[in-house]
């Protein structure tokens, strides 16, 4: 009965290969149920449980899972839509695949190089002022299957990596120091470093058309917070509370992306009237056309230039905005002469 059914796990197994041949896939390594026992030990598991993964005991699994869950259900939007964004860690995955990709990206343009054709009469990729290596490999050196397979896997993941890293330096972020109960658990961090680590918040829209006075006020609320916490030495910091005293405990957060978002439209809202009233006012009190000419472009010209700035607007839509601008203030002045 034991040599039937390893026998059929061995057909299994070839069936399986031979049918990823025939679809123009190869594997590199072979799965693991097909591996013989002296790779993956004489019992191996295949399914291998949450707790063995991160090789966490009783305990530690479930303090674990009550984070998480706390974490899950939590009331606040701050704590409940931020994550960790990892950027360090995303750039040097990308830094070692880019790598990998320009070792074998060298090696095809130096057989490319040595095959002596003449470059087109454009000449776009400037083969011409390229340097040649004396030793380099023939391509029927180079271009194998298997070289072929591993680069069509390495610009996968290297696309794939770069368009999910634009896609997360795009999202709108906080501190984790706005989070109270968050940071006060991370005693492997100073209170600096959780200032400068960074949370992505995914219930909020792409910050790609924040504008830059906007981010400045993020910045300034979340320096503002840094330094009322750092001149207390009472912050909590450490004593890592359990969850079950969350109606009890009252947190702190700081959710700075609202904040600031109301701040910048109340300063937009009253740069506005100011650059409206205090003009006519001006013009109210001139009788002379040329004097008015004068005011209204000076003005013009500061509102243009204040709006390049501090708004991140299309070129149409600063165009538009400035055109729109200069006729409220121009309207003013032909109905004065007209009156």
């Amino acid at each position: 009965m034991t040599i039937s059914l390893e026998t059929q796990h061995s057909r299994s197994c070839s069936a399986e290969s031979s049918f990823d041949g025939e679809a123009g896939h190869s594997r590199d390594r072979p799965q693991e149920g097909c591996l013989p026992p002296s790779i993956y030990g004489a019992e191996h598991k295949p399914h291998v449980s949450f707790k063995e993964s991160l090789n966490l005991g009783e305990s530690e699994s479930s303090k674990l899972f009550e984070k998480v869950w706390a974490l899950s259900t939590e009331d606040n939007n701050l704590a409940l839509h931020g994550f960790r964004r990892f950027k360090t860690t995303h750039l040097l995955n990308l830094r070692l695949l880019e790598e990998e990709i320009d070792r074998i990206d060298h090696q095809i343009y130096q057989a490319g190089l040595n095959l002596g054709l003449d470059p087109s009469p454009a000449d776009r990729l400037e083969l011409k002022h390229c340097q040649k290596e004396e030793h380099a490999l023939r391509p029927e050196e180079v271009l194998d299957e298997k070289l072929i397979l591993k680069l069509r896997d390495l610009l996968r993941q290297y696309d794939d990596g770069i368009a999910a890293f634009n896609r997360i330096m795009a999202m709108e972020t906080c501190s984790l120091i706005d989070d109270q109960p968050r940071f006060t658990r991370r005693t492997d961090l100073s209170l600096h470093e959780i200032y400068n680590t960074r949370l992505v918040r995914v219930d909020l829209a792409p910050r790609t058309l924040q504008d830059p006075l906007q981010r400045c006020l993020n910045k300034c609320l979340r320096w503002f917070r840094f330094r009322r916490l750092s001149k207390n030495p009472d912050n909590e910091r450490g004593v890592s509370p359990t969850y079950c005293d969350r109606t009890t405990h009252k947190w702190s957060y700081q959710n700075t992306v609202a904040v600031a978002d109301i701040v910048w439209r109340i300063l937009v809202a009253l740069a506005a009237n100011i650059f409206i009233v205090v003009p006519l006012a001006i013009l109210s009190y001139q009788s002379s056309k040329g004097t008015q000419l004068i005011t209204v472009s000076v003005w013009v010209v500061v509102f243009s230039f204040l709006t390049s700035i501090f708004f991140r607007a299309s070129n149409q839509a600063t165009v538009a905005v400035i055109s729109a601008y200069a006729a409220v203030l121009s309207v003013f002045i032909s109905n004065g002469s007209t009156s």
